[in-house]
């Protein structure tokens, strides 16, 4: 039973690591981009209009995520949730989209009754320009367009820090 105790220790020891060693470098680098001023991109909407960071100077919370993506349907609930219950302005949130075709996208986001902006990043061009490495990635934007928070998978605490934000 000793060993079998030691060997599950074990395997739990290097999975933890495995783990550090893997999410590490990401973890690092969205630390290292808070405070950096974000580069111009634009993205089509699924109003029809476009997002320009150009035009925005007030608090925006950019989410770059997949339809196939469970922990992203998670935290984009969460977000509608607050929407929903006009805890945070639905104006403030833009859900981009990465690498997926508009008629998907459309009909994923009105199944889930989404009622922030969602946006397109058809290419993965303005996902690169934020060095997203996995969805969701969630990013806080300042109204003079530096970044002031910045996560890749699920956050615990995100209603929390969006509340915070968003005030």
């Amino acid at each position: 039973m000793k060993k079998i105790s030691k060997i599950i220790n074990i395997l739990i020891l290097v999975g933890v690591l495995f783990l550090f060693v893997t999410k590490a470098p990401s973890i690092f680098a969205q630390f290292k981009s808070e405070g950096t001023v974000i580069s111009d991109f634009s993205v089509l909407l699924n109003s029809g209009d476009e997002f320009n960071s150009q035009q925005f100077s007030s608090k925006k919370v950019l989410i770059f995520w997949a339809t196939w993506c469970p922990p992203c349907e998670l935290e984009l609930s969460r977000v509608n949730d607050l929407v929903k219950d006009k805890r945070i302005p639905a104006d403030s949130v833009l859900a981009i989209s990465i690498n997926e075709d508009k008629q998907t996208v459309d009909r994923i986001a009105a199944e889930r009754g989404y009622q922030f902006q969602v946006g397109y990043d058809f290419d993965g061009q303005v996902a690169k320009k934020f060095a997203v490495t996995g969805t969701p990635t969630v990013v806080f934007l300042n109204g003079d367009k530096t970044i002031r928070w910045m996560t890749t998978g699920l956050s615990p605490l995100l209603k929390l820090r969006l509340n915070t934000f968003l005030d």
